[in-house]
C-alpha cells in the first residue's frame, strides 16, 4: 500500500494537466500513486495521459464537477493519505516530503499547506525552500482563533477519515474544500504547514470574475449546512465553527462588493447577520452597511 495516493481531477486541461504531474513525477518522496480522474474532458487529455502507461490510474466519468471527480479518486485511493492537487496547480520537489514528515512526527488526520500564486514560471523556479514551520492543533476546529488566511486547496487527508465524512459535496460551487475541512473539524490531529510553500496556484485569465457567483453560492451552502446541523462538534464547538464560517463569509463579501456585485455582498451580510449577532463581530455588523455604500457610490461616480 502506497504511503499517498495523489488525487487530479482535470476537465480540458491536457496541457497544464502534464505539467502538473511533471512536478508530481519530480518529487522526493516517491512512496506514492498517481490517480488522474478525467471529468468527461473533450480534448485530447485522455490520449495525452495513455502515453504515460502504468505511471498514472486513470478514472474516468460524465462530466459531473471536481468534487465528484475528487470523490471518485478517494473511493479508489489505495495509499494511507489522499494528497490532492488541482490540474492546473504545481507541486514544488519537496511537497510530499513535507507532508510526510509532518505526518510521520505526530498522530495527524489532516495537513494543509501554504500556496503562492504565479502566472510566470520563472517565479516559482527562483522560490528557495524554507525550513519547516508547521503549527498543531488537536483537530481543525481548535484552529478557529488564528486569522491567518488559509489556502484549503492544498491538502492532505487520511483516507479512511475522508471516507468517513463522505468526501466532498457534490456541488458545483467555490469553497467544497473549506465544506470538507469543516466537516473533518474533528478528525483527531491537524497540521498547518506554514513554511515551506508546497503548491504553485496558477493565475487564470478572468478567473476572479468568474468565480464571484461560485463562491456566492459556496458560501450559502456552508451556512446551510451549519444550519441544518451537518458539521460536527455540536453546540459545544458551535462558537469555533461559527468563527471559521463567518472570517469566511466577511471575505467573501468584501470582495464581491469590491467586484460590483453588490446584491449578492448584501444577500451575504444579512443572511449571516444574525450569527454575527451571536458570535459577536459588531466591527462587521456596524462597519459594513456604510462601507458598502461609500464604496457602490464611488464606483459610480468613478464608472468602474
Amino acid at each position: 500500500m502506497p504511503f499517498f495516493s495523489v488525487v487530479i481531477p482535470t476537465y480540458n486541461r491536457a496541457r497544464l494537466l502534464e505539467a502538473a504531474l511533471d512536478s508530481v513525477f519530480a518529487q522526493e518522496e516517491r512512496d506514492f500513486e498517481v490517480l488522474v480522474v478525467d471529468d468527461g474532458s473533450t480534448d485530447d487529455t485522455l490520449e495525452r495521459l495513455g502515453r504515460l502507461g502504468d505511471r498514472v490510474r486513470v478514472l474516468k466519468q460524465r462530466n459531473a464537477g471536481p468534487g465528484v471527480a475528487r470523490n471518485l479518486g478517494i473511493q479508489e485511493a489505495r495509499g494511507e493519505y489522499v494528497a490532492f492537487l488541482d490540474s492546473d496547480d504545481l507541486w514544488f520537489p519537496w511537497t510530499l516530503a513535507t507532508y510526510r514528515q509532518v505526518l510521520q512526527e505526530a498522530e495527524t488526520s489532516v495537513v494543509m499547506g501554504a500556496s503562492v500564486r504565479f502566472s510566470r514560471l520563472q517565479s516559482l523556479v527562483e522560490l528557495a525552500r524554507e525550513p519547516l514551520h508547521v503549527l498543531r492543533f488537536a483537530d481543525y476546529l481548535a484552529s478557529a482563533g488564528d486569522r491567518t488566511p488559509r489556502t484549503a486547496c492544498v491538502l492532505a487527508v487520511r483516507t479512511e477519515a475522508l471516507r468517513r465524512v463522505g468526501g466532498f459535496t457534490s456541488q458545483r460551487i467555490s469553497g467544497e474544500d473549506y465544506d470538507l475541512l469543516y466537516r473533518l473539524g474533528t478528525e483527531p490531529g491537524f497540521a498547518w504547514v506554514r513554511a515551506p510553500v508546497v503548491v504553485g496556484y496558477r493565475l487564470q485569465p478572468g478567473s476572479e470574475s468568474t468565480g464571484l457567483e461560485a463562491n456566492y453560492r459556496g458560501t450559502v451552502y456552508q451556512l446551510e449546512q451549519e444550519r441544518q446541523g451537518r458539521y460536527p462538534g455540536g453546540a459545544a464547538r458551535r462558537h469555533e465553527r461559527l468563527d471559521l464560517l463567518l472570517y469566511s463569509l466577511r471575505h467573501v463579501s468584501r470582495w464581491l462588493l469590491s467586484q460590483r456585485r453588490e446584491d449578492l455582498a448584501l444577500d451575504l451580510f444579512l443572511r449571516g447577520l444574525p450569527l454575527h449577532f451571536e458570535v459577536p463581530r459588531w466591527r462587521y455588523v456596524l462597519g459594513f452597511p456604510p462601507w458598502a455604500l461609500a464604496t457602490t457610490l464611488r464606483q459610480r461616480v468613478l464608472g468602474r
